[in-house]
């Protein structure tokens, strides 16, 4: 057990990712300066250093996929490549004083509250224990790979990996390759195995909806003036996220309002397959059935023409099995393959991912329980009741903006504010009240009646922003100015807050 001074303090993070860093960041400037940041690897920076493969790049304009209080003026693009915003969220970390606060290789392995001492108790795989106040999980939703469930997935012979734990001295050439997945992974990283590949197997389930991706490099001159004149970054992020929340996202929220420009997206989609396939047939195969924005769309110039080489081929039958030596789809064919190479993502709205370990509340109730009987739910996507003096930097219905930093920064404000109400009153048990849970929960089904997700098309897309209860949990139907707005006002009445006076034990 750890004996060490900060096996007690007043506020655990998990996950040193974006929402973790983001988390410490504000927490040190609102005066709460006792708090430890448990990360399960040896650096920071969660999917953006763990996904490595060639061709990852954000795939939405930097300027908002940044924090707003740290602009880097010097981005080399809008679609920043990994390892800049890998160096972006380290800068941050030394920045902002976070590295005292770090431990890392401490991957957490369970989470209890103790009642009677008003504590949570936080243990992690290398047999240390933490004690503190407040627990604060800030492990994202992107932490959980999904491996197809394939008969023979065990038996493979061959090399067999997941995107999301690829390695820089990876060599593939001249490989039979078999790719599973044409999601936003997928349509990155098959371009660049194309050319030195023997044969390059495209499993898809479900076609993607690509618009076309336009080269942004930032000029030496627009870095210029966002260096000398810091406000001209700032309106440029302030125009891409009105432009990103107030039409993209309508399309999600409010459906009705923007059905056309929908048709008009899928209408460019299309066009943008049949001029960069020369098969109409694979340009059809390519072609969703489903409307635009069901399934997480992307951008891309390079996908679609890797299927005009000869070496490339798109596979849509279904995968019955994998054999020692290859791929069986549903027709009887196997097709011999040296290397698997699974782009089939994360697992957001799981049992078993969300959070990433077992959570126990009051009267040992675990969170993953409560969900599964009573569907996804947290006030403001970021307290449940029933877990006291526990927090969410993304859980359920959390998501309001396209931008993952905006979001973090309005959640990471929430919770703030709570601990602030706290604070001040000399509270130290803190529960988001039943009724304002519900309250929040009815509303947001109530919004979602408006969404893409009710109005638009979506049987056919496999999305995995649906859970088995046909929810579409990780977004809440509403705007990022109103959620703006709201995380600035939120009410502490909203929580039953007490001084608990039980002592920890050391």
């Amino acid at each position: 057990m750890d004996r060490s001074p900060d096996a007690w303090v007043e506020i655990l993070i998990v996950g040193a990712g974006p929402a973790g860093i983001g988390t410490g960041i504000k927490l040190k400037e609102a005066g709460f300066d006792s708090f430890v940041i448990l990360e399960k690897a040896s650096d920071v920076g969660g999917t953006w250093r763990d996904a490595t493969y060639p061709g990852l790049t954000v795939d939405i304009p930097v300027l908002t996929y940044s924090f707003s209080y740290e602009q880097k003026p010097d981005w080399s693009s809008l679609w920043a490549p990994q390892r800049e915003l890998l160096t972006y969220l380290r800068h941050c970390t030394q920045k902002y004083g976070l590295r005292p606060h770090l431990r890392f290789d401490r991957e957490v392995v369970d989470a209890r509250y103790d009642e009677e001492r008003n504590v949570w108790i936080t243990r992690t795989g290398d047999g240390s224990e933490f004690r503190s106040r407040y627990l604060i999980n800030a492990s994202g939703f992107l932490s959980v790979p999904k491996w197809p469930d394939l008969e023979g997935l065990d038996e493979f012979e061959g090399r067999r990996l997941h995107t999301s734990a690829w390695t820089d001295d990876l060599d593939l050439r001249g490989d039979r390759i078999g790719f599973i997945g044409t999601g936003a992974t997928g349509i990155q990283l098959a371009p660049e195995l194309a050319p030195g590949a023997a044969a390059l197997h495209v499993f898809q389930r479900t076609p993607i909806w690509l618009l076309p991706k336009v080269p942004l490099p930032v000029p030496r001159a627009v870095q210029r003036l966002f260096a000398l004149v810091p406000g001209a970054q700032r309106l440029a992020r302030l125009l891409t996220a009105a432009f990103m929340d107030l039409v993209f996202w309508r399309a999600f929220t409010d459906y009705g309002q923007v059905r056309l420009m929908g048709a008009a997206v899928e209408k460019l989609a299309r066009r943008h397959i049949r001029t960069q396939v020369d098969d109409p047939a694979v340009a059809e195969a390519l072609t969703p059935r489903y409307s635009w924005g069901c399934k997480r769309p992307s951008f891309s110039n390079r996908f679609y023409p890797i299927f005009n080489r000869e070496n490339v081929e798109l596979v849509t039958e279904p995968i019955e099995r994998l054999t020692r030596k290859g791929i069986v789809t549903r027709d009887g064919t196997e097709r011999p393959i040296d290397t698997l190479i699974c782009a089939t993502g994360y697992r957001p709205f799981e049992k078993a991912a969300l959070p990433t370990y077992p959570v126990a509340g009051r009267n040992g109730q675990q969170l993953a329980d409560y969900w599964d009987i009573n569907r996804y739910q947290a006030f403001r996507g970021f307290a449940v009741h029933g877990f006291p003096n526990y927090f969410m930097v993304f859980g359920p219905y959390s998501i309001a903006s396209t931008s993952y930093f905006a979001m973090i920064e309005l959640q990471v404000r929430n919770i703030v504010r709570v601990l602030r109400a706290a604070r001040d009153d000399d509270a130290t048990y803190v529960e988001v009240r039943e009724q304002a849970q519900a309250a929040d929960l009815e509303t947001t089904l109530r919004r979602k009646k408006k969404s893409i997700w009710s109005v638009a098309d979506c049987g056919s897309s496999n999305s995995f922003y649906f859970d088995r209860f046909g929810d579409t949990p990780g977004f809440r139907p509403t705007y990022h100015p109103a959620e703006w707005w709201a995380a600035r006002t939120l009410s502490a009445s909203h929580f039953h807050l007490e001084k608990r006076d039980e002592k920890v034990r050391t």
